[in-house]
């Protein structure tokens, strides 16, 4: 896959787009909203999500190898080597190598939680994605490759459904829509609980050395506060997201009721 401009990517969005959309539409047992389609959506097809779903694709490959036995001989031992889709980018760019030096610690750390979160817990992991801070070329490299499978099946979405699901993005949809999961963001989930009980909600920082701290105060009063190291206005973002987390899991906000779900994409 060659580097530079991923020319494929806006069209592919729109197929991605589609073949979510029709099956929320479709989506035995629910009815949703133009606008709950969009929250449900927006969870798999935003840059975060796909970026995650680039890092953890990967193939097994058997790189079995004749090497020198204990016996003074020559034997075949096996072995094996996970070759991830991100590695197999063509380019000569010092800034793509340093942002997959720099990404993939992130993966490693986020990996297990994520996981554990898309395929078990009840709140989509829009914090520990964001933390990730993946670059884009990561899902533009997702896009790219659906939309050249796109091409090359002459737009059978049949085949574009059956790569979803080998990449993991159908199961991880499918569960969001059969498990209910809660899909808004949290700082969105936060703030329509404070206007619906008329609460005042603010968040402060206070910034230590190398840490970090994202205070929640409800009507004045501090009531939530998460620290974490500092790496930049990002890192701000970051510990704002996991504190409004830490408000609705403490608060218990779940999708109780459809009807109170962004009233302006309704």
């Amino acid at each position: 896959m060659p580097c530079g401009r991923f020319e494929l990517t806006g069209a592919l969005h729109s197929v991605l787009d589609m073949v979510v959309t029709d099956y929320l539409y479709h989506a035995p047992g629910k009815e949703y909203s133009p606008g709950h389609m969009h929250l449900r959506k927006s969870a798999v097809v935003n840059t975060h999500f796909l970026a995650y779903i680039c890092l953890r694709c990967s193939l097994v490959v058997d790189t079995s190898m004749p090497r020198p036995n204990k016996q003074g001989g020559i034997s075949v031992q096996p072995d094996i080597q996970h070759i991830y889709l991100w590695q197999c980018l063509l380019h000569s760019s010092p800034r793509i190598l340093d942002d997959f030096n720099n990404t993939l610690p992130r993966y490693q750390k986020s990996r297990a939680e994520i996981e554990a979160a898309l395929t078990k817990e009840t709140i989509f992991p829009w914090t520990a994605l964001t933390r990730l801070q993946a670059p884009k070329l990561y899902s533009d490299m997702i896009e790219s490759l659906l939309g050249a499978i796109y091409l090359d099946s002459n737009g059978d979405f049949n085949v574009i459904r059956r790569v979803l699901r080998t990449l993991g993005i159908l199961p991880i949809l499918e569960r969001i829509v059969q498990d209910d999961v809660d899909v808004l963001h949290p700082v969105s989930r936060l703030s329509i609980w404070a206007a619906r009980k008329s609460k005042k909600i603010e968040y402060k920082f206070e910034k230590e050395r190398d840490t970090i701290t994202c205070l929640i105060l409800l009507d004045d009063k501090e009531e939530y506060r998460v620290t974490d190291t500092y790496r930049g206005h990002a890192s701000q973002n970051d510990i704002k997201f996991a504190a409004a987390e830490q408000a609705i899991k403490a608060l218990h906000l779940r999708e109780q009721d459809e009807s109170v779900h962004m009233s302006e994409k309704d």
